[in-house]
């Protein structure tokens, strides 16, 4: 299987305005030619059709080149490839990844940045729902537990619901005692 790069575009100003036009957000990838993360990536991620659904409904896909496309580069201070970030029309950038990851946690990543570029807009539901679907898809992923902080973020600002925030809290650290997200809330009793 190969990557299909008909889906994706090689242009920053297209992309912000096709990501106006379809109210989506842009995946943008920096690569380099002798990166072998990136290499990886088009053997094994890219090809995965699920991932190239994924990826195709829910954004913008964009590829630039580190090295060329260098006044882009500087304006997300990107150094490492491959990278990823999730851009507004505009091309704020609301999230970023550094490095390789294998198709699980690609999808993962994929579904925390869309939660960094949906809680900002206020599409707290929305966020919900794909963070519900990432933890039922990947429950035991190392990255679950991010899923279910940006569920109990969208719980909490759609309601201002300290308890139903404290509920998802407390479920983060009952599934995942040893995660970051677990160890992160001081008001939360040992």
């Amino acid at each position: 299987m190969e990557t299909d790069w008909r889906l994706w575009t090689f242009d920053y100003e297209e992309a912000l305005e096709r990501s106006r036009k379809e109210r989506k957000p842009v995946f943008l990838q920096f690569h380099r030619d002798k990166c072998s993360g990136c290499h990886k990536t088009y053997e094994t991620v890219y090809p995965d059709p699920v991932v190239t659904r994924e990826l195709t409904e829910r954004f913008i896909p964009l590829q630039l080149d580190i090295l060329e496309d260098r006044e882009i580069r500087r304006k997300y201070s990107a150094v490492w490839t491959p990278s990823f970030y999730v851009l507004d029309h505009s091309g704020r950038s609301f999230d970023f990844f550094e490095g390789f990851l294998p198709v699980e946690d690609f999808r993962v990543q994929l579904r925390l940045f869309q939660a960094a570029y949906l809680i900002p807009r206020g599409k707290y539901r929305e966020t919900i729902k794909i963070m519900d679907e990432g933890v039922k898809l990947f429950p035991g992923n190392g990255r679950a537990s991010a899923l279910l902080l940006k569920k109990g973020q969208a719980v909490y600002l759609s309601a201002r619901d300290n308890k139903a925030f404290r509920k998802v809290m407390q479920e983060i650290r009952d599934r995942y005692p040893t995660s970051l997200e677990a160890r992160m809330w001081p008001w939360m009793e040992e």
